[in-house]
């Protein structure tokens, strides 16, 4: 892998207003976001050539969004694609910059993800292979949907570790907390306290409706360009170290191996790309679709010491003020769900220090790492500085 340390940046990040029920269509909360990212960058929409997005089925196009703003691009891409889309298209524009075919690209994820399709829901038992691949070994048992899938594993590793419920509360406490710091948070004004997180009941053992991430109306966007062009943008460039952007489980059916999961191989690829060691890291935005990923991700990206990430969180480690605050803004959990996105634009404003002087912003920070997980099976991260 080629080195692209400091040769790229992110310059523009926006996103639309969040609810339950949005009222208008995707390809509206599309523009509202990339709007939002291009007044951020300071540019004017014919400023980007390249268009990308990642959907469900769920979106409108890539093609419809540039359209809309008054641009015919010269690229655009739009793949089926969850948890980790983002870091994977990231590293595609990086690619697509590097070779001379483009030269600003803004990404988006676009969804009525609480009025309208929601994920994992609506399977046909008659489709159990095209539900989810492997899908026919775990679905006729009782596990068809992603609480249901990913608590499989998190029983596992809790039984392994000693990871308990209070463990996992820690994490939504941690991110609840700092959702009432911010503004655009959706749980804004719904305070989490320990004993709330235990007396909730489960919906799938060992996650309750706090475990689990928020299901909104919203879009996000982000604009990439070289470091080079970066310096002519309004906004303070935030720089790629390095990335990782795609990597596997080893097998395909990863049901067969509870223990491992994709994250265990981009971290060393990562830290060699970006030049740094875990104990570099002094801010975090990690996936978060359920609070246990949080827990398995700290030990994959060595950012806790292995088989004390309980303690690890316990101790406050997570919050603002703490050895690695995480997912400042709220998370997928608190804040709002764009399978990840909205994590990028938050750890990009921490670097930027866009919150100096109030007690939203970490201190002193200038390099991050933020993760995305599509599930066990896929994930990638990349690491940024100011």
């Amino acid at each position: 892998m080629g080195k692209i340390a400091d040769r790229y940046a992110i310059v523009g990040v926006g996103e639309s207003e969040r609810s339950r029920k949005s009222g208008t269509t995707p390809l509206h909360l599309a523009l509202d976001a990339a709007r939002a990212a291009l007044n951020d960058a300071g540019l004017d929409a014919r400023d980007i050539d390249g268009f990308m997005s990642y959907n469900e089925n769920d979106s409108c196009t890539s093609h419809q969004l540039a359209t809309y703003l008054g641009v015919r691009p010269k690229y655009v891409k739009d793949i089926l694609g969850g948890g980790s889309s983002t870091e994977m298209l990231i590293a595609d524009a990086v690619g697509l910059i590097e070779t001379g075919q483009l030269n600003t690209v803004l990404i988006f994820r676009s969804m009525n993800g609480s009025s309208g399709q929601r994920v994992g829901r609506g399977y046909d038992p008659d489709m159990l292979q095209e539900a989810l691949p492997g899908g026919s070994y775990i679905i006729p048992y009782g596990s068809a949907s992603p609480s249901q899938w990913f608590g499989m594993f998190a029983t596992r590793h809790m039984h392994k570790t000693g990871i308990t419920k209070e463990h996992l509360g820690h994490v939504c406490t941690s991110f609840y907390e700092h959702a009432q710091r911010n503004p655009k948070a959706f749980l804004r004004g719904k305070p989490l306290t320990m004993q709330q997180y235990l007396e909730t009941p489960d919906i799938s053992y060992p996650f309750n409706i706090h475990d689990s991430c928020l299901e909104l109306d919203e879009a996000n966007a982000i604009i990439v360009t070289s470091a080079e062009r970066a310096k002519d943008c309004k906004s303070k460039p935030v720089y790629i170290m390095g990335m990782s952007a795609r990597q596997c489980h080893p097998h395909a059916h990863y049901w067969s191996d509870l223990d491992q999961v994709a994250s265990d191989y981009v971290a060393a690829e990562l830290y060699k790309s970006a030049g740094v060691k875990p104990e570099d890291i002094q801010v975090a935005s990690i996936y978060d679709c359920f609070s246990w990923v949080v827990l398995r991700q700290l030990e994959a990206y060595g950012l806790a010491p292995k088989g004390e990430i309980g303690n690890f969180v316990a101790e406050g480690n997570l919050r603002i003020g703490g050895k690695l605050p995480t997912n400042t803004a709220g998370g997928m959990l608190s804040e709002g769900y764009t399978h990840g996105m909205n994590n990028v634009l938050e750890i990009v404003r921490q670097l930027r220090h866009q919150y100096k002087g109030t007690d939203r912003q970490v201190k002193e920070c200038e390099i991050g790492i933020c993760t995305g997980w599509s599930g066990p099976d896929i994930a990638g991260a990349m690491i940024l500085r100011n």
